[in-house]
């Protein structure tokens, strides 16, 4: 062998050197497995249900009028809130279209409140009802219906906040989202 093959070989398996590759390799795989066991920052969810596997929709002129009855159940280890007029504003209304969730409708809030005034303790539910009535577009009345027909299969969403004040640092989201229910048109 020559000078230079023993002189690369030398270097590759130099004990300084394989100890400093080590160290190098050893601390990646520490910070990985620390990123990797490290607490979920996966969002929390609760439970969100609807009374009626159908809901019947009547229309009234350019309305369509519905009752969505749901209950909301707050499954996580903490307080959940949501800021409102005293009460909470209602969940949104989703419809799946092309396999994909849209809104329904855009219902009309008063800006209350940027704090949190609705709140419910760890294992506390809520029962409401979603007064769904939207417009057909094209009347100047508002909500309108933001999709193209009523019959089709829907969901609710309702978003939260862990804890008791939206001004904390690191807030963390509360997702909930209903079962899938079928809303049709009643025959006029």
């Amino acid at each position: 062998m020559s000078v230079f093959t023993d002189s690369i070989r030398f270097h590759l398996i130099s004990p300084r050197k394989g100890l400093a590759a080590l160290l190098i390799i050893g601390s990646l795989v520490s910070v990985v497995a620390c990123g990797t066991l490290g607490p979920s920052e996966r969002p929390l969810t609760a439970s969100l249900r609807t009374d009626a596997a159908e809901i019947r929709v009547h229309r009234s002129g350019f309305a369509y009028i519905a009752d969505i009855a749901f209950v909301y159940t707050n499954t996580t280890p903490n307080p959940v809130s949501k800021a409102g007029c005293g009460m909470p504003p209602f969940p949104d209304l989703e419809k799946k279209v092309d396999g994909h969730w849209v809104r329904a409708y855009s219902p009309i809030y008063l800006l209350c409140l940027t704090k949190p005034d609705f709140m419910l303790r760890s294992g506390e539910a809520y029962h409401g009802v979603l007064k769904f009535t939207a417009y057909e577009p094209g009347h100047n009345t508002a909500p309108t219906l933001d999709v193209d027909t009523i019959d089709g299969i829907y969901r609710l969403r309702w978003d939260f906040v862990q804890g008791t004040d939206v001004t904390e640092g690191n807030v963390r989201r509360v997702e909930s989202i209903s079962n899938e229910f079928r809303m049709a048109l009643d025959a006029a």
